[in-house]
């Protein structure tokens, strides 16, 4: 994927190169086609901000049609980003990429997926799909990794950080995003390292450590005037601005918002940062009683109406002409604009804002005299604020508690350093040959006990490591054979039977179809039983063909990022590792309630490690003991032990089940 080079002699502007393309995308057919639309697609997706994406849409289709899976997912990612930052429409491009998933294996360039994955993270991410956002910038994280792509690394980091910001996952939040800074600030990638930035003044807001934000919103703001920079400007004085309105600096909040705007005309989105900004002044202005100045932007915002007022504009415009309408005395107004305001912002899970709009009601019911209904938002507004004051409570009094905490046990150990050193002065010699004598004994003692314990232990699990091995190879080797018995002896009776009823000119249709259904059965309990070509395809390829199946007839997401090509462990060892896993994924099906599932399989110091996350109703590993290991996990340990194998299960409530799996290489 790529542009022709423009030779310096031969510099043409962007309107004459698109024309140019056309013409040789009409004039040129097969591969070549594909090359010239390829290079048009991506000037309409880089230099034109997708002012034709149907071009787009032609490049995509064309080449699924050539099979050229590269191209076609690389600019399947373009539109992604296109309906999300663009058109403001994630439902859409979440169709597009879930719809492209089928796709997914015949994708071989990590640098195509590490895209594909990072916007499709953000459409989740934009949805409030946490979980699955999560997963996919991993999955954003590992093909980076591959195709030592350093961008979308940091990429994946800054995407994780945003995530746990909105999900109220902060320490995390403020571990990734710092480390995302770290880690552009090496790269020297100075736009990432803004955003990033930006996004940790977001998250310091969220906490009421408005110095902290504000110290990193200075440090952006002089970066990006120094550089005549205004793309990222806007979204940082309108961030200023409702910090200052948070703590009733109003003034402020007006000079902010007046700054954002005049940097949005400076930007090259100026279409989709100025509707918001606008409506961000009617709103400032109508709370403080400028009402003239209110009506004044309120026109401009009119000027586009039908643009300004709907889509992805439509919150930004409520939020401000609900104060209008209080402004202006019209209650009844203020209420309709406000309970859509507050509809929207719970659908979208956003805490601050729904707490705003809680309030706002019930000062408008309070003002009109309905005090049942006041009263109603008002609980629900201090619902929320006292969970929000009460969060940041407890994280600010557990770090000053951890710093007394720490101090405390400094000065106890200097104590007890003090004591220990006068007792060894008063009695050094007696109690240093007491102590010796009974360590002594005791280590004689020890030494003898721990033999014959694990002697005695090491026995016993021997011999239970044999029987279990017995066990699992005759269980195995019967299973190979009834799979056998049924695919080469039943299956190949029934389908001579209804060969024979098909070439009988009275054989009845009914017996034919339950003959058939039959012998479908049986292949399936023969697969079910021993998976089928299995020595011929090897655990890599039986694995990628089981995920598909499984998400061919599932209502769970189910994908897998298998890097390894072939397996360094003994052959015998994949009917195993294809067992534990089929059970596993098996679990998932049954029991998770999951939407989402991946399998990983990496190759990392000496080992192969296999990982199955999903994003389902979890358990306590502690209190259903009995219940997960009614789930076949007992199995999963027998089989994990007899290939010297390292399994691991991770789960918690409503947090998804992480099972690991680490085969040595031998």
């Amino acid at each position: 994927m790529g542009i022709p080079p423009v030779n310096a002699q031969d510099e043409i502007s962007i309107e004459e190169r698109i024309e140019k393309l056309m013409q040789l995308v009409e004039n040129s057919e097969g591969i070549e086609k594909l090359q010239w639309l390829d290079s048009l697609s991506n000037i309409i997706a880089y230099d034109t901000n997708f002012m034709n994406d149907s071009i787009v849409l032609t490049t995509i289709k064309f080449a699924k049609k050539l099979d050229s899976f590269n191209t076609a997912t690389w600019h399947i990612a373009n539109e992604i980003y296109h309906l999300n930052s663009r058109k403001g429409t994630p439902e859409k491009s979440k169709e597009l990429f879930l719809k492209s998933m089928k796709h997914r294996a015949k994708v071989n360039d990590p640098n195509v997926l590490c895209k594909y994955f990072y916007e499709g993270g953000n459409t989740h991410y934009f949805l409030g799909e946490f979980e699955t956002a999560l997963q996919l910038f991993d999955s954003t994280f590992i093909q980076a990794k591959r195709a030592n792509n350093n961008r979308f690394i940091g990429l994946a980091k800054l995407g994780k950080g945003q995530v746990y910001t909105d999900s109220g996952d902060f320490g995390n939040a403020s571990l990734t995003l710092q480390d995302a800074i770290k880690f552009f600030t090496i790269k020297q990638d100075s736009t990432s390292i803004i955003e990033a930035k930006n996004s940790l003044s977001i998250l310091y807001s969220k906490n009421g450590f408005y110095d902290e934000a504000e110290t990193e919103r200075n440090e952006i703001i002089k970066f990006e005037v120094a550089g005549g920079h205004f793309n990222t400007l806007p979204a940082v004085y309108y961030n200023a601005a409702a910090d200052y309105n948070k703590q009733d600096r109003q003034m402020d909040r007006i000079v902010s918002l007046k700054l954002s705007l005049e940097a949005a005309r400076k930007s090259d989105h100026i279409n989709f940062y100025e509707p918001i900004m606008l409506t961000g002044l009617i709103a400032a202005y109508a709370e403080n009683d400028s009402l003239q100045e209110a009506k004044f932007y309120l026109k401009k915002i009119y000027k586009n109406k039908e643009q300004n007022t709907s889509g992805q504009f439509r919150d930004y415009y409520l939020g401000a002409i609900k104060n209008m309408a209080f402004a202006e005395m019209e209650y009844s107004k203020a209420i309709e604009y406000g309970t859509e305001y507050l509809k929207s912002k719970r659908q979208g899970k956003q805490y601050e804002e729904i707490q705003a709009a809680e309030k706002f009601l019930a000062k408008v019911y309070q003002t009109i005299g309905e005090k049942g209904k006041a009263f109603d938002h008002y609980i629900e507004y201090s619902k929320i604020k006292d969970s929000i004051e009460n969060a940041k409570k407890v994280r600010v009094l557990s770090y000053y508690q951890t710093i007394y905490e720490t101090e405390k046990l400094d000065l106890k150990i200097k104590a007890q350093q003090k004591d220990i050193a006068f007792i060894n002065e008063m009695n050094k010699v007696r109690m240093q040959w007491f102590f010796l004598v009974i360590l002594l004994l005791i280590g004689i003692f020890g030494v003898f006990w721990l033999a014959r314990s694990r002697n005695y232990a090491r026995n016993k699990q021997k011999l239970q490591e044999e029987f279990t091995k017995d066990v699992l190879k005759t269980q195995e080797k019967e299973r190979a054979r009834i799979a056998g018995e049924l695919h080469d002896s039943v299956g190949q009776k029934l389908l001579i039977l209804k060969n024979s009823l098909v070439q009988k000119d009275n054989g009845d249709k009914k017996e034919i179809d339950l003959v058939g259904d039959t012998i479908k059965e049986v292949r399936e309990m023969s697969h079910g039983l021993h998976p089928f070509q299995f020595e011929k395809l090897g655990l890599v390829q039986s694995l990628k063909n089981m995920v598909e199946t499984f998400q061919k007839n599932s209502n769970i997401f189910y994908s897998e990022d298998i890097e390894i090509e072939y397996l360094k462990f003994p052959k015998e060892k994949e009917i195993y590792v294809f067992r534990m896993l089929q059970e596993a994924i098996t679990n998932v099906e049954k029991h998770s309630d999951a939407t989402a599932c991946n399998l990983t399989a990496t190759e990392s110091n000496n080992q192969i490690i296999f990982i199955l996350k999903d994003n389902g109703k979890g358990f306590d590993l502690n209190k259903n003991t009995t219940e997960w290991k009614g789930l076949g996990m007992k199995t999963l340990e027998e089989r994990a032990r007899f290939i010297d194998a390292n399994l691991q299960i991770d789960s918690l409530p409503h947090k998804g089940t992480t099972i690991t799996l680490k085969i040595p290489i031998k």
